[in-house]
């Protein structure tokens, strides 16, 4: 084998230029253009519920005012998972270069000492007196490797840097859905706080009606005790939703990687419907949409790939060949005590292959495709996920869609029915406990149409989020 490396010097270029063309880089995958689904227009509203944030006192320290896009773009610059994300395909490239340089030799620069004093075995079995030293340097290029397994052990890490990137995609899509959800819960929030307080100030009006008509002599004492008693109940309620609105500012703080003690306030004046996939597209089209442009379920289709490569690295390296090949350079120098040597040039070279089979290899093997079927059900189960997210986000936007409607009619029914009870007691025809009921059925009103508006919005978001479609410019175009 000595003699054909020597006849055949650039035999084992070859082989790494071989090795290297088996496990090259993969040609850049083709990105995929995203499909437009949003709609040209948006729903109409034909009411739209004010919000006021000008009455919103800070927790501790300031108030920070917010939109939309700037809650995307801060939470895709800033969000902790996305960070982590980021390095998890920076650690999968440092993987896929270590597995790149198992393919080259490695330089062993050497130095040794040797002094050797006493007796020695000489070649023919007698034992004869020594006393000298040697000094020895020396580098050597050293090239040992399983040929098979180095092959699917690159292929699994490409795999696994395709299968990272994937997951970052996912972790953006989800960051930012998650960020959006939060900000309307916290549009929501302040919805529920400005009904509250309107409230409040229904109450504090009443109370005094009452106040009045009771010094009037037209009242009784009980009215205005219950109009205390109401004012009392509406001024807890305002606590316990401004309290709710702040929760709902930390959560969101927490997401962007902002200050928690900076209350984050909406800057919308108005509560609108954000309509983001449109509703003529069938259930099935979208399930397509899904399966196709999903970024985790293609982080989970590669990472079988990569652990089907694994396996079968872990099959060459319990039962394929080794192949080696080591060149030494370098000098040697000796000294007896009578007489020196300078140093000599010495050059050694040897080359084999090998086999090391061990029971153990069996269960490695076995192992490893037990991992790979867990993958495979793991990625089912994802597909199971996914589809039914789109199924229910789905749903979540067709009922609500109708909801809308059926809420914006009771809101204006509720309007009307206080205003003219508020009339007809200011007139002596109705009771205070008429204007009461009136009142709550106002305010429930007024908080079921916001939460049909938000939740709306948000199942929205959600839709395009399980389709895979979801960024930061389908979160913030507006739609003529």
């Amino acid at each position: 084998m000595i003699e054909i490396f020597r006849r055949y010097p650039n035999k084992w270029l070859l082989i790494l230029i071989v090795l290297g063309g088996c496990t090259s880089p993969e040609q850049s995958q083709t990105v995929l253009e995203k499909p437009d689904i949003s709609p040209v227009r948006q729903i109409s509203s034909e009411q739209l519920l004010k919000l006021d944030a000008s009455q919103i006192k800070p927790m501790y320290r300031e108030i920070y005012a917010i939109n939309l896009p700037t809650v995307v773009r801060v939470a895709a610059a800033e969000n902790f998972d996305i960070l982590q994300a980021k390095e998890q395909v920076m650690v999968s490239k440092g993987l896929l270069e270590s597995a790149h340089g198992s393919i080259l030799p490695s330089l062993v620069p050497s130095v040794l000492f040797q002094d050797v004093q006493g007796s020695v075995r000489a070649t023919e079995g007698d034992l004869v007196g020594v006393g000298f030293n040697t000094l020895q340097t020396s580098i050597a290029a050293q090239w040992v490797l399983n040929p098979g397994k180095v092959k699917y052990e690159i292929i699994a890490a490409k795999k696994r840097l395709t299968a990272s990137e994937h997951q970052e995609q996912a972790v953006i899509s989800e960051t930012l859905r998650k960020a959006a959800v939060q900000y309307y819960e916290l549009i929501l929030a302040q919805a529920r706080l400005a009904a509250s307080q309107q409230a409040v100030s229904e109450a504090q009006e009443l109370l005094r009606i009452n106040q009045l008509h009771n010094k009037a002599g037209t009242g009784i004492p009980a009215d205005v005790s219950r109009a205390q008693a109401h004012l009392a109940k509406r001024e807890q309620e305002l606590s316990k939703t401004l309290n709710a609105f702040y929760n709902a500012s930390v959560s969101l703080s927490l997401t962007l990687h902002l200050n928690s003690s900076v209350t984050l306030v909406p800057q919308a004046t108005e509560l609108s419907l954000i309509d983001l996939v449109r509703n003529d597209i069938e259930l099935d089209k979208l399930l397509e949409l899904a399966v196709r442009y999903r970024p985790d379920l293609e982080s989970v289709r590669t990472m079988v790939e990569a652990i089907e490569a694994k396996t079968h690295a872990t099959w060459w390296g319990g039962f394929g060949p080794a192949l080696g090949v080591i060149y030494q350079f370098g000098g040697i120098k000796a000294d007896d005590g009578d007489k020196s040597f300078a140093f000599k040039d010495q050059q050694r070279f040897s080359a084999g292959t090998g086999w090391q089979w061990s029971l153990s290899s069996f269960g490695a093997v076995k192992t490893a495709k037990a991992f790979e079927r867990q993958a495979l059900i793991e990625a089912d189960r994802q597909l199971d996920e996914v589809r039914a997210q789109v199924v229910r986000f789905k749903q979540d936007s067709k009922m609500y869609r109708e909801l809308i409607s059926k809420s914006q009619k009771q809101l204006t029914a509720a309007e009307q029915a206080y205003k003219l009870i508020q009339a007809n007691f200011e007139a002596g025809t109705m009771t205070m406990l008429d204007v009461l009921q009136s009142q709550d059925a106002h305010a429930q009103a007024r908080l079921r149409y916001a939460e049909t508006v938000v939740r709306y919005n948000t199942s929205q978001v959600n839709l395009l989020a399980s389709l895979g479609l979801i960024d930061k410019d389908k979160l913030t175009a507006p739609v003529i």
